[in-house]
């Protein structure tokens, strides 16, 4: 074999070891650009080189590693970047809720003011007026009740009564329908 074979055999050679070298860095690429963990076989099965290619290139199998920490120092990033959004937010929250919790303290105390209130407005009227008189007064709002319940019965009853003339009516009608139509048709002239 002469010198230019040989020379030219190398650097076909060359060109090949280049070429897969590129496919190697590509599929690191694409499968960090994916979110999966590149392994060795994982790189070389996308690349389509075999294992050997890539153990046997010391520097290649380096810069895949160094690859794959930026990668995950990337990540890292994003996640601590993404923990004080999180921390922001939450503390957000709390000053939203101890607001919260303030106007329902607020609120509480007046609902218990006015509670304190009626009840001393109730116990002074059962110290100023005789029991005889609060009985009448709660025996007379009682019969007034009574009274309005019987007129809603009443009310109710009669509204009964008519829907119940009113559907009564209606199937007399549905039976006359029906009669009609399964009536035998008359016969025709000439019948």
């Amino acid at each position: 074999m002469t010198a230019d074979g040989v020379g030219a055999m190398c650097q076909s050679r060359r060109r090949d070891g280049e070429h897969k070298r590129l496919l190697v860095l590509a599929a690191t690429d694409a499968l960090l650009e994916a979110g999966r963990a590149p392994t060795i076989a994982g790189i070389a099965r996308q690349a389509r080189v075999g294992r050997k290619f890539i153990y046997d290139h010391l520097d290649l199998r380096a810069t895949i590693d160094l690859k794959i920490a930026q990668a995950s120092k990337r990540l890292g990033d994003d996640l601590t970047a993404s923990a004080r959004v999180t921390g922001a937010s939450l503390r957000a929250e709390l000053e939203n809720a101890r607001a919260q919790n303030h106007r329902l303290v607020r609120q509480v105390q007046a609902l218990e003011n006015r509670l304190s209130k009626a009840e001393g407005v109730h116990l002074m009227a059962d110290e100023l007026l005789p029991q005889s008189v609060v009985s009448e007064l709660a025996d007379r709002q009682l019969a007034g009740r009574v009274e309005e319940l019987a007129q809603q019965l009443f009310e109710t009853k009669e509204a009964l009564r008519c829907s119940v003339d009113e559907l009564d009516a209606a199937r007399m009608i549905n039976r006359e329908l029906m009669q009609r139509t399964n009536r035998p048709p008359p016969d025709g002239p000439g019948g």
